[in-house]
């Protein structure tokens, strides 16, 4: 059997030794290094770091004294309270406040304290605070090439203020990457955030070289995607856009000239049916008005999904005194529904309020159905929409051979009058109230139908399943033809 020799070498360990110390003398000298920064006077450190982030970053910061120097992870000055300042006609207005600031430096040369070149900046629970007359601003400084090192923003607030310093929305930042893509020569910004209590993710570019901009929008809880994006060509701007709801799309072409937006649609789709659209908005004030052609419109689809409403109502999205506008869609075919055959329907946006005040239904031989007023609310952790609405009588014969009510039961009536409840949530509604006006447009008071409306106080119908709803009808209008 071989032997094997494990005598020990003397001159091996020695050199092991001269390594281990070696390396202990390279890292100890290299942290020592590292902490020169340490040794650098606040006051001095002030006045680089600021010259330093306005000529890199074009970011008037005013830093406070409080500043520490800190090696791991990696050599940064960690700084509390430093303010952010939008510079205009030589007149500093306060934008932001900054709780923590972390500036990460390099390595380079430590032994010279006022060439400290920055890597990066983290800013950490942060208040932002902008107006209209500060959009300037922004606009300046995403148009201008970002710097060739990054910028983060993290846990912190936007706050939008009108001019009378009223809060018009907040958007809540997790996280904010700000950097210049050196490969594609373009500016790109990505956030990841929470507006109107609805989580959203926001990535925007331009193209430095052709001028160009890409702005993506994703708000998943309400499945809702934007796509936006600006073409330059001969000295201007062409503008396109795409919104995705549910499964429909929104693609629009629109201008902007002076203090409006106006727009138009010839390839859009709700669901599988191709609209058009026009319209425009006036930004001062803020007021949107369009008009849209559908060939269909298929309102058990949108009753079905009106959780959407009732997503953006309970986050406070709409209300807001700034949101003003009307939208009308029209359509000669109602899909799913066996009593009405065109719809205008409108959508009203009044200072933060919804409505859809005077939609109609229509059916050319019986009558139609309008909406006079409407208003959501929040009851139970749930939204609601009470709405009052008056169905006006054309044909009165086709009108009860609908219902069924045998001829000798029928009565002179002109017009029906209801409020009901609208569960958006779980999509059924209650109604309310209901009276009756005879062919001389008089209301009919009955005690009976008054009871009547009250025994199914707790009964909500299924517009998914309206028989239910038809016999309750049914039994009201016989109710109606015994008052005699």
């Amino acid at each position: 059997m071989k032997k094997f020799n494990f005598n020990f070498n003397p001159k091996l360990n020695i050199n092991i030794k001269i390594v281990i110390f070696g390396i202990s003398t390279l890292v100890f000298i290299y942290l020592l290094y590292l902490s020169i920064p340490s040794l650098y006077k606040s006051g001095r450190v002030q006045k680089v770091l600021s010259d330093e982030i306005l000529s890199e970053f074009n970011l008037n910061i005013s830093l406070s004294p409080d500043i520490t120097y800190r090696i791991l992870p990696t050599p940064h000055f960690s700084i509390k309270d430093s303010k952010l300042f939008y510079s205009n006609s030589n007149i500093n207005n306060e934008i932001g406040e900054l709780k923590e600031l972390k500036i990460f430096i390099s390595q380079s040369n430590f032994f010279n304290k006022d060439q400290i070149i920055i890597k990066k900046i983290l800013i950490k629970d942060a208040n932002f605070f902008l107006k209209k007359q500060n959009l300037p601003f922004l606009k300046d400084l995403v148009n201008k090439k970002f710097s060739d090192q990054k910028v983060q923003i993290k846990n912190s607030k936007l706050f939008f203020n009108d001019s009378n310093n009223n809060t018009v929305f907040i958007h809540s930042i997790n996280k904010l990457v700000a950097e210049y893509a050196r490969d594609g020569g373009k500016n790109l910004i990505n956030i990841d955030g929470e507006i109107f209590k609805i989580p959203i993710k926001i990535n925007w570019e331009k193209d430095l070289i052709r001028k160009h901009k890409i702005l993506k929008i994703n708000l998943k809880k309400v499945n809702i995607d934007i796509l936006n994006k600006s073409i330059f060509k001969k000295d201007k701007y062409s503008y396109q856009s795409e919104v995705s709801i549910l499964s429909s799309k929104f693609k629009t072409n629109y201008e902007i000239v002076k203090n409006e937006i106006n727009f138009t649609s010839e390839q859009s789709m709700i669901r599988n049916t191709p609209i058009q659209y026009n319209g425009n908005i006036d930004l001062k004030p803020l007021f949107m008005k369009a008009e849209v052609k559908s060939k269909t419109f298929d309102l058990y689809y949108i009753l079905k999904n009106s959780f959407w409403f009732n997503e953006i109502i309970k986050a406070g999205f709409i209300y807001n005194e700034n949101f003003n506008g009307k939208i009308s869609i029209k359509s000669d075919k109602i899909l799913k529904n066996k009593l009405f055959e065109k719809i205008s329907f409108i959508i009203n946006l009044a200072e933060g309020n919804l409505d859809f005040n005077e939609t109609t239904l229509i059916n050319e031989k019986i009558g139609d159905l309008k909406i006079l007023s409407s208003s959501f609310f929040e009851k139970d952790d749930k939204i609601f929409l009470d709405a009052k609405a008056v169905l006006d009588i054309k044909e009165l014969d086709i009108f009860y051979k609908k219902l069924l009510i045998p001829k000798n039961k029928r009565k002179d009536l002109k017009k029906i009058e209801f409020s009901f409840e609208f569960d958006t949530l779980n999509t059924n509604f209650k109604v309310n109230n209901i009276n009756f006006y005879n062919l001389k447009n008089k209301k009919i008071n009955s005690e009976k139908i008054d009871d009547l409306v009250d025994n199914y106080a707790d009964k909500r119908f299924e517009y998914l399943n309206s028989i239910g709803f038809k016999n309750f009808l049914k039994e009201i209008i016989n109710t109606y033809f015994e008052l005699g």
